[in-house]
């Protein structure tokens, strides 16, 4: 154990001599370091860099599912956050967001933002910081993600993906990038109804999004709930239109990434729209590329008369 472990472990019996009673508990009124095993109310990521030498991702690579703060020390904050300035009207908690807003923004005398500095410092630590295999902060962070394992049995980098689609999810956001500007362009007739009639639904970043149970996420272009209706905009690009000629069918195949043909995209589109009928009971419409304004013409109809019905 190093001099500043020590060093902290014998200042924190002194400061924290509170949290040692023995009728207190773990997680609630204290968690306790991995590393040293003192108690505090939050394992601070100060401490975790300064004492215990090693970044917050690597603690929580090494460290996973560790608490870091004691349900007591998170509800006082969320209390204490909650509460009114009387003379701005706001919360503790906006009071501090503006201030620290407003000190890393402002430019310091070397002519650079607290954000900017920040920065430097944080790439100075990283690179720094070099291990017996030669390998600086972020590259440890790296290695750390992609072959640390989990008790799921995946890596952090796996779970991180997992959860942060989860999280999006959860928000109504599932995808980042959002719908192509040809589909919003040839959909926008179907939009601009529904927006008309105040009929809900999914499109763009709010895409609807299913998990067909084997590990496959299916995002759907628009996705109409009070209608048990989906619309898929298929181009000639990335989509097999079935109506094309023969000798088109046979040469057809995905423009980039992993080379599929017009049979394995065709019975993928099924699959799809055959996994939300069987989860959500959606049935699934496809506008062609090359039938495109009949289809749209087609689906406008039909919504009229399911709007007009129920």
């Amino acid at each position: 154990m190093n001099t500043k472990i020590e060093e902290f472990i014998r200042r924190s019996k002194y400061r924290n001599a509170h949290l040692y009673d023995d009728t207190l508990g773990e997680g609630y009124d204290y968690v306790i370091c991995p590393v040293s095993n003192a108690r505090m109310s939050m394992i601070k990521s100060s401490y975790i860099e300064r004492i215990l030498g090693m970044t917050v991702e690597e603690y929580d690579a090494k460290y996973p599912g560790v608490k870091k703060i004691a349900q007591k020390r998170k509800a006082n904050i969320s209390a204490g956050l909650k509460q009114l300035d009387p003379d701005t009207g706001k919360t503790k908690y906006e009071l501090s967001q503006d201030k620290a807003r407003a000190k890393l923004e402002s430019i310091g005398p070397d002519g650079l933002t607290g954000y900017e500095r920040k920065g430097l410092q944080t790439r100075a630590t990283h690179m720094a910081n070099i291990d017996e295999s030669g390998r600086n902060g972020y590259q440890r962070q790296a290695y750390n993600r992609v072959t640390t394992v989990l008790e799921n049995g995946l890596t952090v980098e796996q779970n991180a993906h997992i959860k942060l689609r989860q999280t999006l999810l959860k928000q109504g956001i599932t995808r980042v990038v959002g719908a192509s500007r040809i589909s919003k362009k040839i959909l926008k007739p179907i939009l601009y109804y529904l927006d008309e009639h105040q009929i809900k639904y999914y499109f763009d970043k709010t895409e609807y999004a299913i998990n067909d149970g084997e590990g496959n996420y299916y995002y759907y272009d628009l996705t109409i709930p009070n209608f048990n209706m989906v619309i898929e905009y298929q181009s000639n690009a990335w989509h097999a239109d079935p109506c094309i000629t023969e000798d088109a069918w046979n040469k057809w195949k995905t423009p980039k990434g992993p080379v599929r043909n017009a049979d394995q995209v065709l019975a993928r589109d099924y699959k799809k729209a055959k996994a939300i009928y069987e989860q959500r009971g959606f049935r699934t419409y496809f506008v062609w590329e090359n039938t495109q304004q009949q289809d749209i013409e087609t689906l406008l109809c039909l919504l009229k008369t399911l709007n007009t019905k129920y």
